[in-house]
């Protein structure tokens, strides 16, 4: 049992660093896993620390495809702090035993599956939360068929506490899903997620990762170095060539070497997959299309002079052709370019392409060369204006041109201004006139200039504006503020996106402010017992140490509070002055035996000894063998433990008689004279007893 709370059952799963427990809260009778630090990560404070705040910033996550976090805190175990997190349990299997059971699933069916899991990824991505962990085992699918990401956030932890590749033993089971960018010890990003979420569907599809090795440092190398089999040579079922270039298109674009080649949100990737599940033609794939056509036309130039060499007779008259100086690729085929592995059915297809094309070519070439001799041996040849393209999306500007009879060359340029994938400018300018088959330098957008985002964290903000400005970077102006008790108020906590990733200049980076630890002010506790009071504080994160001081109070009740109705930092200790129960206020026990003064004593909680001290002479015969004197007077305060000294009435005749008469010998005379004197003695006798 851990807070009281959660009952522990046996374990369902571990980790490199955690292991995940069976368990039920017994406050609401419902079914959670518990998720609990291992010991030897929980030693390093920097560590647990950070695991806490990313537990915390986990749990604000709510989202119907994430594993809802209920609850975060601490329990000691060996001597060590041990952060955990309870967390729904969800009923069913992940998708890393999903495809050992039943095999690599169909293009379709796993782009229905992890759709839901690039709604997941942008709501975690909205909220400032990277992964850092994606992974067919992260990946569970509900016996009722829903889809739900875990473990957010807590890769992130490790990740903050040191670099991946020195945490072999956290490496183990995610390198084969580890970015280049994290191979090389550079921050990851929500591009990063997307990149392993492109592994996670290469092995859905495949049954195979894109990278094995012996060692995790090794698959790491090939992250960064190595470009992977074309995922449909791999899968086992026989596809149709746009089946091929359509699953390797959004599969090899998710894995791109560089960030900005591939997919920028997990929406541009959820929008493709939808695409592929229903069997239509996804973004990647048409833009991979569109540039396979341009080499491809490029490669017919080349082929068309070849055959003009070839034939004899005359030369013939060439319309002028060059091959684009700069051709522009989509993401998808720069990353296929980058290496001559490419697919064999893609191959197949392109080259049936490049036929069609070629057959086209020479035939044209055929009839321009045996109809030279019905032409004029003057021509005019038609100049056609260049039309304003600016702002224009690329494929659109290409096939106007293409339309207008000119070869286009496309260039790419950074750009403040203009989006990505959209024209700049034309060379020649817009409104120039062209003959036909002139070419057309058409400069594309590739997006702002990229920059390096500086390391913020640990500078007080106007420290940050300063190095964000060097950087061409802004700071977002809504700070968020977060409550420390390790760092001093005004220093940057965090940053988002993290120090050393890539982004476009002029891009806001939203930073954590500590705010110091939190302040909270000592309630009045006092008349509560010494449980209510304790849990008064624990709610308050504050602590409570207990001194316990003589009071007739009822034990455990609290008696004063140190500190009470002073604001403190959390995390304070206050001291509780509570009642030990063990005053009582002395009963009048004159007049009584000892065997009734015990007992009324007793009965008052009284627990010490009763000790008769020298006997009191009385001249009252009834009050022979009673207490005639007690040594504490009535009403004081005692302790409940200690002795009570008392002193006993014994009868004496001679108390009766004034001392003159027993002198004068009359002392068996008893005259009504002596009776008064003897009453007005036992008088004076009781007064100096206090009675």
């Amino acid at each position: 049992m851990i807070a009281d709370r959660y009952e522990l059952g046996n374990i369902i799963g571990t980790g490199g660093m955690s292991d995940v427990y069976a368990a039920t809260d017994v406050a609401l009778g419902r079914d959670v896993a518990v998720k609990m630090l291992k010991i030897d990560m929980a030693r390093d404070e920097n560590f647990r620390e950070r695991f806490r705040r990313e537990a915390q910033n986990s749990a604000r996550l709510n989202h119907e495809n994430i594993v809802a976090v209920y609850d975060t805190g601490s329990v000691e175990t060996s001597g060590v702090d041990v952060p955990y997190i309870v967390m729904e349990r969800v009923n069913g299997m992940n998708l890393r035993d999903i495809v050992r059971n039943e095999g690599p699933l169909t293009p379709e069916r796993a782009a229905k599956l992890l759709l839901p899991v690039t709604r997941a990824l942008q709501a975690s991505h909205d909220a400032g939360i990277i992964h850092r962990d994606i992974k067919p085992a992260n990946i569970m699918v509900t016996n009722t068929g829903s889809v739900k990401v875990m473990d957010f956030g807590i890769a992130r932890a490790l990740d903050d506490s040191t670099s991946a590749m020195t945490q072999t033993s956290a490496v183990i089971g995610t390198a084969q899903y580890l970015s280049p960018e994290q191979a090389r010890g550079k921050p990851a990003d929500a591009r990063s997620d997307i990149y392993a979420l492109g592994c996670v569907m290469y092995e859905t599809v495949t049954g195979v990762p894109p990278f094995e090795g012996e060692s995790p440092f090794a698959v790491a190398y090939q992250h960064v170095q190595e470009d992977p089999v074309p995922p449909s040579e791999r899968i086992p079922n026989p596809l149709t060539d746009n089946e091929a270039v359509n699953v390797d298109s959004v599969i090899l674009t998710a894995m791109a070497k560089h960030p900005a080649d591939r997919y920028q949100t997990a929406t541009e990737m959820g929008e493709d997959l939808q695409l592929l599940e229903h069997g239509n033609v996804t973004t990647a794939a048409r833009n991979h299309l569109s540039a396979a056509e341009r080499d491809a036309g490029a490669h017919a130039v080349d082929n068309t002079v070849v055959v003009g060499d070839a034939v004899s007779g005359p030369a013939p008259r060439r319309r002028e052709a060059m091959a684009p100086e700069a051709a522009q690729h989509t993401r998808y085929a720069d990353h296929r370019a980058a290496n001559e592995k490419t697919s064999s059915n893609t191959l197949k297809w392109i080259a049936a392409l490049l036929s069609l094309v070629l057959v086209g070519a020479v035939s044209w070439f055929a009839y321009d060369y045996f109809s030279e001799g019905n032409k004029p041996a003057i021509t005019q040849e038609k100049m056609v204006q260049i039309p304003d393209l600016t702002g224009k999306p690329r494929n659109e500007a290409v096939q106007e041109l293409e339309r207008l009879g000119f070869q286009v060359s496309v260039m790419d340029e950074p750009s403040p201004d203009i989006k990505r994938g959209d024209v700049i400018a034309t060379n020649p300018a817009a409104g120039s006139e062209l003959k036909q088959g002139a070419v057309v330098k058409l400069t594309v957008s590739s997006g702002k200039e990229m920059t390096d985002v500086p390391d913020v964290t640990n500078l007080t903000t106007d420290e940050a504006i300063e190095e964000l400005e060097k950087a061409g970077l802004e700071l977002n102006p809504n700070v968020r503020r977060e409550s420390s008790d390790n760092i001093e108020e005004g220093i940057i906590l965090g940053q988002q996106p993290a120090g050393g990733t890539q982004i476009a200049k002029g891009s806001r980076i939203a930073i954590t402010v500590s705010s110091g630890p939190d302040m909270v002010q000592v309630p009045s506790l006092v008349g509560l017992n010494v449980e209510q009071a304790t849990a008064t504080l624990s709610s308050l994160q504050l602590r409570a140490t207990v001194t316990k001081v003589d009071s007739e109070r009822p034990e455990g009740e609290v008696l004063a509070v140190a500190g009470e109705n002073a604001d403190v930092p959390t995390g304070t200790t206050i001291e509780l002055r509570i009642s030990n129960g063990m005053l009582m206020k002395m009963p009048k026990i004159t007049h009584l035996e000892p065997s009734d003064a015990e007992r009324v004593l007793r009965d008052a909680g009284w627990s010490g000894r009763m000790v008769a001290g020298p006997t009191v002479p009385t001249g009252a015969l009834v009050d022979a063998g009673q207490i005639g004197h007690q040594e504490i007077p009535a009403g004081d305060l005692i302790r409940k433990d200690q002795a009570i000294n008392y002193n006993l009435w014994k009868f004496d005749a001679g108390a009766l008689l004034p001392q003159n008469n027993a002198a004068a010998g009359e002392a068996d005379t008893v005259s009504p004279q002596n009776a008064v004197n003897a009453a007005n003695a036992v008088r004076n006798m009781e007064r100096r007893l206090g009675l």
